[in-house]
This record gives structure tokens, C-alpha cells and sequence, in this order.
């Protein structure tokens, strides 16, 4: 039943969203998330940490999705909010500090979509992070991403998703979230 709405919402209207900010020291996908607010079938949940640090109060907020025990009311709260909409797809901004190139996480479906999204950007592609490979930059299936994140969560509920990493080394601050803004437009159009 719900996959038989997915397919019918994925068919005639598509619904997005666009989620930012789970780490607060990653103000980039916060900055992009925002030029998309008011566009129609685009729902936007920003700046959720708004501690500029990666943790609020010792916690990771992209570790502790479905966690048993462990889950915050803003992990609820972020997951309800998505499965009332039933998105066609979840697009999740992140910045890493540990790869020197753009690259992204999604479910199997999405693959080909956000290959030619992540084609035409102008920074460069990783070929590889945080022990997975990458094809042209995407990752399907890979190590990542780790038990309690969004992504995980989204898999769990049949949700298509992608999460956008961009290497936060790059010291300007407007390439990246231009880039973000690019992939973003490329996957909602």
C-alpha cells in the first residue's frame, strides 16, 4: 500500500525534501536550503543545530535516528515531518572535513539521477570516502551511511534519499553553497 502511493506520488506530483544542518558546523547546506524555501512541492527543514558544533550537548543528531532509547524528539520530529509528506525524494546537506571532493550517498533508485546531477558541478569529484568507492562520485551500498543516520532511516521506510557531501576545505565559503544549489536544482527539476 505505501509503495503503491510512492509510485502514484513519484508519477504525479513530486514532493521534496530538502533537510539541513543536522551538524551545526556545516552552515552551507543551511545557506543553500534556504533559496529553496518558498518553491512550490519543496518543503525545507533547516537549520535543525544551530550550535555551530557538530554535537549538541555531546550528541551527533545524524547518529541517533531510530536508536532505540537513544532518539530525540528532533530525530521524531524530522522523521514524522517526512513521511506525512511521502517525498519522491530526501535530499540531506552535509560538509566533510575529511574528503577533498564533492560525492554523494543515495538509494539504488536515484543513482543514475544524481550521477548526472554531480556531472556538471564545477568542484572536483571524490573518488573515494571514508573507505567507500565512488561511481562519479556516488555511493550506493557502501559503508556508510552509519547505523542512526537520517539516510538509514529513510532506507528503513522505502524513502528514496540523497545526502550531499561537499568538502568543507574549500575556504570559499559561496563555491560551496553554490554548489549545493546546483545539485539541489539539478535533482528537483
Amino acid at each position: 500500500m505505501k509503495f503503491d502511493f510512492l509510485v502514484e506520488n513519484l508519477l504525479n506530483k513530486k514532493t521534496f525534501v530538502i533537510v539541513s544542518g543536522l551538524h551545526g558546523d556545516e552552515p552551507a547546506g543551511n545557506k543553500a536550503a534556504e533559496y529553496f524555501k518558498n518553491q512550490k512541492n519543496v518543503h525545507v527543514i533547516s537549520n535543525i543545530n544551530k550550535t555551530n558544533k557538530r554535537r549538541v550537548d555531546g550528541r551527533d543528531l545524524n547518529r541517533h535516528f531510530d536508536d532505540k532509547g537513544h532518539s530525540d524528539k528532533i530525530q521524531e520530529d524530522i522523521i514524522s515531518q517526512i513521511e506525512e509528506l511521502t517525498p519522491s525524494m530526501v535530499i540531506d546537506l552535509h560538509e566533510d572535513d575529511e574528503v577533498d571532493g564533492v560525492y554523494a550517498y543515495c538509494s539504488s533508485e536515484l543513482e543514475n539521477i544524481v550521477k548526472s546531477c554531480l556531472s556538471n558541478i564545477e568542484l572536483d569529484i571524490a573518488k573515494s570516502a571514508h573507505g567507500d568507492k565512488t561511481n562519479h562520485g556516488v555511493i550506493v551500498n557502501g559503508k556508510q551511511p552509519y547505523k542512526g543516520t537520517l539516510e538509514r532511516a529513510l532506507a528503513k521506510r522505502n524513502i528514496p534519499y540523497c545526502t550531499i557531501e561537499t568538502p568543507s576545505n574549500i575556504e570559499n565559503f559561496e563555491k560551496r553553497v553554490d554548489c549545493l544549489k546546483n545539485i539541489v536544482h539539478n535533482l528537483i527539476k
